[in-house]
C-alpha cells in the first residue's frame, strides 16, 4: 500500500510540474516561414488565395498519397474553401475569410467543426518579385494542450519550410493567369445606335487612348441629354502585321436621339451572330482568351471574320480585384 501510496504521489507530483509548465507556456504558438518568388505580388497572391493547385505543393496532402480532395471557389475569394479527407492526415477544411487582393490573406482552417486555426499570408513587393511569409497559430486554453503545440512546432516548421519550398518551385515553373474563359458559345447579336470614336492604334497605345476617348463619348452623351442602352465596347479590325496598327472604336450604345458631333461619330451597327466568351480577369490576359477561342474555333470548324467585340460589363475604376473585370469577347462568324 505504501510503495502504491509514492506512485500516487510522484504521478500527482509530475501532473502539477506538467500543470505549471503548461501555463508558463503561452497561449499562441506561432511557426511562420519567409520566401521570395520571382513572380509579382497579384500573381502569388492569387495563386495561394484562389487554391490554384494547391495540391501540387500543399506539405500536408502531398505526405497523404490516399487523400481526396474537393474545391468550391467563390468570385472574390473569400468563402472560397478547400475541403480533404486521407487515411493519415484526417478530414479537414480550409475556408479563405478575409482578404487585401495582393497583399494579405487570412484562412481559417478547421479539423473540428466550430474550431478554427488561422492561416496568414502577407505578400510584399520586392525586387524581384514578391517576398511571401506565411504563419500558422495555434492556441490553446490548456496546459496540456500548450505543451503539445510546443512539441510539435519543429515539426510543423519543418513541413511549412518544405510547402514553402514547393510552392516557389512550382509557380515559378508555371505559367499562372489571373483570368479565366468560360461561357463558350454562339450567340446572336441585335443591331445596335452607338456613338463613338475611332481611330488606329498599337497595343501599346490601346490603353490610353480607349480611356481618352471612350471620355469624349460620355461627354457628347451628357452633352445632347441621350441616354447610354448597354455596356461600352471596343472594336478591332484591320490588323496590320508589318506595322502592328489596327483600327479601335470606342462606343457606347445610345438611345434615339443621339447625333454626330466633332470626332464622336454616331453609327448604326447591324446585327451579327459570334463566338463569345466570358473572359472574368485583367485586361493584359484577353489575348490568352482570345488564342483560347481561336482554338476552340478551330477545334470546332468554326469559321470567323476579321473583326472582334469586346464588351466591358463592370467599370475597372471600381474593381480593387483585377479577377472580378468581366469582359464578353464577340468573334463575328464569316
Amino acid at each position: 500500500m505504501k510503495a502504491l501510496k509514492w506512485i500516487l504521489i510522484v504521478i500527482v507530483v509530475i501532473l502539477l510540474l506538467l500543470v505549471g509548465i503548461g501555463y508558463v507556456k503561452p497561449k499562441d504558438m506561432s511557426v511562420t516561414t519567409t520566401e521570395e518568388i520571382n513572380l509579382p505580388p497579384a500573381k502569388v497572391f492569387h495563386f495561394v488565395a484562389g487554391f490554384v493547385d494547391r495540391t501540387a505543393w500543399d506539405p500536408w496532402i502531398k505526405a497523404d498519397t490516399a487523400v481526396k480532395c474537393s474545391f468550391d471557389i467563390k468570385p472574390g475569394y473569400v468563402g472560397s474553401v478547400y475541403s480533404w479527407q486521407g487515411p493519415k492526415i484526417g478530414s479537414g477544411k480550409m475556408e479563405v475569410d478575409s482578404i487585401a487582393f495582393g497583399s494579405y490573406l487570412l484562412n481559417k482552417v478547421s479539423f473540428v467543426p466550430g474550431q478554427f486555426i488561422p492561416e496568414e499570408w502577407i505578400f510584399t513587393p520586392s525586387d524581384k518579385g514578391t517576398n511571401v511569409k506565411w504563419t500558422i497559430t495555434m492556441s490553446s486554453a490548456s496546459p496540456f494542450g500548450r505543451i503539445m503545440n510546443s512539441l510539435l512546432k519543429k515539426t510543423i516548421q519543418k513541413t511549412m519550410e518544405s510547402g514553402r519550398d514547393e510552392l516557389k518551385k512550382y509557380i515559378e515553373s508555371h505559367d499562372i493567369r489571373l483570368s479565366t474563359l468560360t461561357e463558350l458559345g454562339i450567340e446572336e447579336y441585335p443591331p445596335v445606335d452607338a456613338l463613338t470614336v475611332s481611330g488606329v492604334v498599337t497595343m501599346q497605345e490601346m490603353p490610353v487612348w480607349f480611356s481618352q476617348n471612350m471620355g469624349k463619348v460620355m461627354a457628347a452623351i451628357q452633352a445632347q441629354n441621350v441616354q447610354p442602352q448597354g455596356m461600352p465596347f471596343a472594336v478591332y479590325s484591320g490588323f496590320d502585321q508589318t506595322t502592328g496598327k489596327f483600327i479601335m472604336t470606342a462606343g457606347m450604345p445610345v438611345s434615339a436621339g443621339a447625333r454626330s458631333s466633332g470626332e464622336v461619330v454616331l453609327k448604326n451597327y447591324k446585327g451579327f451572330v459570334a463566338l463569345k466568351g466570358l473572359h472574368r480577369g485583367p485586361y493584359d490576359e484577353l489575348t490568352g482568351s482570345y488564342e483560347a477561342l481561336e482554338k476552340y474555333a478551330a477545334d470546332n470548324g468554326i469559321k470567323l471574320g476579321d473583326t472582334a467585340w469586346e464588351f466591358y460589363l463592370n467599370d475597372p475604376a471600381e474593381m480593387t480585384d483585377p479577377t472580378l473585370l468581366l469582359t464578353v469577347i464577340a468573334m463575328p462568324l464569316k
